[in-house]
């Protein structure tokens, strides 16, 4: 750098500081054109700690491999994240931001410098310090919008372009005694992206409080309310006044994110930094009657968008050239691609939100629920997702899962040995979402046993279930979170959507509500009319009915359901969700099986569960005639309700049914070999009892 005087006139020195996408790249613009408008002998650095940008337009530039700063990414991984004073390499990275040559002409100095970082929140009182001069413009934006919009678009922690921050991120909170949150080993989800929004707003704050006279906040949400209010008051802090200024503001200074990459788990996640920033920021600038309204609208506004995988730190961004170039060319593509673009549901909910919500309950109300502590009662949800080559159907089951008005505080996802791609997709979803947990099986158990895996596996107090092919509706948890107020014998449940493959309706499940017992019984038995599914139950109250009967492949939920049904001492209560199971037929399912080995299933399943019913004999022919109507011409079932009406005319009638069902003998047997077993018994009493009246 050429020799200077000692009474050379400093430049102006002008750094846009924020965190995340917070409008640093607006105010960026915009500024430069107040500074253009009086010199052109400026210096201008947009984001150095990683680009070698020296343009005074955030937008329209490369940003490809040779706009990379190697000094700045260099200072940025040697220096800490919070940095108050001198430090060898970050002094002449500063000097080369605020004390360098003019860029057009090295021969003299700049009239002004004009500095954009946002990764440098935690490192202002070195600038400061380094600079006493320096005007700094700190962006603030709410962490939902921040956050959400940063997910769109680049990682807090940078693995896209260097060594992941994380770490380090950690071990310096830790060591400023500030490590106030226990984040999840899922690097990818939210809670870590809010910690570091949380730590370096508040570490600007104290700096703005502390540099009183170099700091101004720009409120994203007041200008929003005021703009003319807010670009006079930070002209006056800059000492520059132009209508210039106003130039261009209604265009996107950057790339617009439409979509929501926060699911109410997200949201829930992140309430409480809202909380902080709706009392440190909002409340100050606007007033506490805006700032609460505020904070309604943005719940609101996410809930009414349909969801989108993030971007931030994917697999994909995380390859360098040869590594994308080699996929190029050989076709290939990474688990993170295949999870965005492969399809999550061949159910489309947004769409049937917006067709059977109707206007007494709009998308924008589908929000996180206010007060959810009250709702849980001291309780903890889960649910279990069963998956086994579900991977056109799995990603929209979780995601309606951890999009629920009441978010679950567990979903365990039990894949039994998928062979086609959906373990891919369930270890980036599980990367993402603290609450997911993902237990993977080597062999194939089943649908009865893998839920029984789930279910013991879970943490929670309460918990329902959901096949790997079908969705919940928003706000099921909520809703039978509501009824249930935290009674473990009680047992809640909702209506269902069916999903057809040309329309979709309701069906009514309200004929279940009411005490448990044999009247219940009578009906589950019955299989008539449509049985609720998918309930949400303690654990408890699952055990003390034995569980799942983990030989089962057919009717294995109405099976559970049967012994549900027949405890004693609890309700059934349904709740005032619009709908529970989104269920997907959109394919026969188990429609396809063969009539025999549903009419076998059925038969031995209630006869098995007479000992738990209590029903008396009358009872059991009718529920039996109910359950297997749609297969009554069968020879198997007209032989087994034969044999049915026989045995429970016996004195031990009922306990000997249960036992022959649940017994091995039975199981051996064929369709056949128990047909002509139950023939040639009945053929017996009948030569018995033509011998007694003889």
């Amino acid at each position: 750098m050429p020799p200077r005087s000692q009474d050379a006139t400093p430049p102006r020195r002008l750094l846009v500081s924020g965190i995340g996408r917070s409008g640093t790249t607006l105010i960026f613009q915009q500024l430069a054109k107040l500074l253009l408008l009086e010199t052109e002998a400026v210096n201008f650095r947009y984001e150095p700690y990683l680009w070698d940008i020296q343009s005074a337009a955030g937008t329209n530039n490369r940003y490809g491999i040779a706009q990379l700063h190697h000094f700045g990414l260099h200072t940025h991984r040697t220096v800490p994240l919070f940095l108050d004073g001198p430090d060898p390499v970050h002094d002449p990275f500063l000097d080369g931001l605020f004390d360098a040559p003019l860029d057009s002409d090295r021969e003299r100095r700049p009239d002004a410098c004009l500095v954009k970082v946002i990764r440098g929140s935690g490192r202002l009182r070195a600038y400061l310090k380094r600079f006493p001069d320096l005007k700094v413009v700190v962006c603030q934006r709410n962490p939902l919008d921040t956050i959400n919009s940063s997910l769109g678009m680049f990682s807090f922690f940078g693995e896209e372009f260097h060594a992941d921050d994380r770490d380090r991120f950690v071990a310096e909170l830790t060591a400023r005694g500030r490590m106030d949150w226990d984040l999840p080993a899922a690097r990818q989800a939210v809670e870590w992206y809010g910690a570091w929004w949380r730590v370096f707003t508040e570490e600007t704050l104290a700096v703005a409080r502390d540099f009183p006279d170099n700091v101004f906040l720009f409120c994203h949400e007041a200008f929003q309310a005021d703009r003319d209010g807010v670009l006079e008051a930070l002209q006056d802090f800059v000492g520059l006044h132009n209508i210039g200024i106003r130039a261009g503001l209604g265009r996107s200074a950057g790339l617009s994110i439409k979509t929501a990459s926060l699911t109410s788990h997200d949201l829930a996640a992140l309430s409480g930094h809202a909380r902080y920033y709706r009392h440190a920021v909002l409340e100050p600038a606007l007033g506490l009657e805006a700032a609460y309204r505020l904070g309604a609208e943005q719940l609101h506004k996410f809930a009414a968008r349909p969801y989108t995988l993030p971007l931030a730190g994917s697999d994909l961004g995380q390859k360098n050239t040869i590594q994308l170039r080699d996929m190029m060319l050989r076709g290939r593509t990474s688990p993170w691609l295949r999870t965005i673009t492969g399809p999550q549901s061949p159910i489309d909910l947004h769409a049937l939100l917006e067709e059977h919500a109707g206007d007494d309950t709009p998308l924008r109300q589908l929000a996180p629920e206010t007060a959810p502590a009250a709702l849980r009662h001291g309780k903890r949800y889960g649910v279990v997702i069963t998956c086994h080559n579900n991977k056109d159907t799995i990603v929209g089951a979780v995601l309606s899962c951890l999009s629920q008005t009441l978010p679950f505080d567990r979903v365990l996802v039990v894949d039994d040995a998928s062979k086609d791609g959906s373990r891919d997709r369930l270890a980036v979803l599980a990367e993402h979402f603290s609450s997911l947990q993902v237990e993977y099986l080597d062999s194939r158990v089943g649908p009865a046993a893998a839920r029984e895996i789930g279910i013991r596996r879970l943490d929670t107090d309460f918990f329902t279930q959901l096949d790997g092919d079908d969705l919940f509706w928003p706000t099921k948890n909520a809703e039978e979170a509501r009824v249930l107020a935290g009674d473990e014998t009680a047992i809640a449940f909702s209506d269902i959507l069916l999903v057809l493959p040309e329309t979709s309706l309701l069906r009514d499940t309200s004929a279940y509500e009411g005490a448990a017992g044999s009247g219940l019984a009578l009906r589950m038995a019955s299989r008539a009319p449509q049985i609720p599914r998918d309930m949400t139950l303690s654990r408890a109250r699952y055990f003390a009915a034995g569980g799942y009967h983990l030989a089962s492949h057919l009717y294995e939920d109405w099976d559970l359901k049967l012994r549900l049904a027949a405890l004693e001492g609890g309700e059934w209560r349904r709740s005032a969700a619009l709908a529970g199971t989104v269920y997907n037929r959109l394919k026969p399912g188990l429609s396809g099986a063969d009539p025999g080995h549903h009419a076998r299933a059925l038969s031995i399943i209630l006869m098995r569960n007479l000992r738990h019913l209590g029903l008396p004999p009358e009872h059991v022919l009718e529920a039996y005639r109910a359950a297997l109507q749609p297969f009554s011409k069968l020879h198997l079932t007209r032989t087994t309700r034969a044999w049915l009406k026989r045995r429970l005319a016996q004195e031990d009638g009922t306990a000997a049914v249960s036992d022959l069902a649940a017994g091995r003998a039975w199981q051996a047997l064929s369709n056949a070999e128990l047909i002509e077993t139950m023939e040639r018994e009945i053929a017996q009493d009948k030569a018995a009892r033509s011998e007694e009246r003889a």
